[in-house]
């Protein structure tokens, strides 16, 4: 134990930390296990490998300390729960943003990323945007705190996210993508599957190890709904074309709104066949911060 505290300490100001500190996030416990060690001697990389590979589950990397606003927002996610089982033609939706960082404030929503199956995601997107709301959880103008945040989708065949990163480093999207945390899951055989489609975090993160690391006290949920599962074999291939379009057509107005609206950022705003992004991002912000930092 007095190993690993001493590690902490002299890692502190190493550039991967650099991250945690310019967002003003806490570090996750044991993240020198399992994030980076380049700069370590050849003596204790062989020591953190050995470590990573004997020690127990519960010690892992994880959350030792919950911030104090993160009991009532799990609440929060385990009430919603036969909501995240019965939208049809998803098959993994992950926890994102702040509070997978464990940086939640009083105002926080709960962002969601959802991987919809392959030509089904405007089905998706307008299914669990009706379902939040009938649940009263939706975000919307009035009402952010612990609503959810529905603000990027993909397609499972398509979850390669680097065409989207930053001409230069993009660090945010690096850690972004480490610290997700999955929440509902069809199959258990793509449970790992974003972050083996992204070994690109391996050049900033090169001890990360392609699979998710961060706890957050919660069991991701894993059966689906009779009403999910009715939906998505009731009606064949033909007919749910029909209504993806008709799901495009309805949702291109309010889509079209949002890109006035913050027509200063539509450069963080992507609408295509295998992505939504809505999400108004500061990756390059954060970025330029962090390699002046890091220089």
């Amino acid at each position: 134990m007095w190993r690993t505290r001493s590690l902490i300490n002299t890692l502190w100001i190493q550039s991967y930390l650099r991250f945690y500190e310019i967002m003003h996030y806490p570090v996750p416990t044991n993240a020198e296990l399992y994030f980076q060690y380049s700069d370590i001697s050849d003596k204790n990389k062989i020591w953190i490998k050995d470590t990573i590979q004997t020690d127990d589950k519960s010690d892992r990397f994880s959350r030792s300390k919950k911030c104090k606003y993160m009991d009532e927002y799990l609440s929060e996610i385990n009430r919603l729960e036969k909501i995240f089982k019965s939208i049809p033609f998803v098959e993994q939706i992950y926890l994102c943003n702040s509070l997978t960082f464990n940086a939640l404030d009083k105002d926080s929503d709960i962002d969601l990323f959802i991987i919809a199956e392959p030509w089904r995601i405007r089905t998706v997107k307008l299914r669990s945007a009706i379902l939040f709301f009938l649940k009263w959880a939706k975000r919307h103008w009035n009402s952010i705190r612990k609503k959810i945040c529905l603000s990027f989708f993909i397609t499972s065949d398509q979850q390669n996210l680097y065409p989207i990163s930053l001409p230069s480093l993009d660090i945010y999207l690096c850690y972004w993508i480490a610290h997700l945390v999955l929440i509902y899951n069809s199959d258990e055989s793509k449970k790992s599957e974003i972050f083996s489609q992204n070994k690109r975090v391996k050049w900033i993160l090169p001890n990360f190890k392609n699979e998710q690391t961060i706890s957050l006290w919660i069991n991701p949920f894993s059966w689906s709904t009779f009403f999910k599962r009715l939906i998505e074999r009731l009606w064949n291939w033909f007919i749910w074309n029909i209504w993806e379009k008709l799901s495009k057509l309805i949702q291109k107005p309010i889509i079209d709104l949002k890109r006035i609206i913050h027509s200063e950022q539509n450069k963080d705003v992507i609408v295509k066949d295998c992505m939504l992004k809505f999400h108004l991002d500061i990756r390059e912000k954060i970025s330029l911060l962090y390699n002046v930092k890091v220089k």
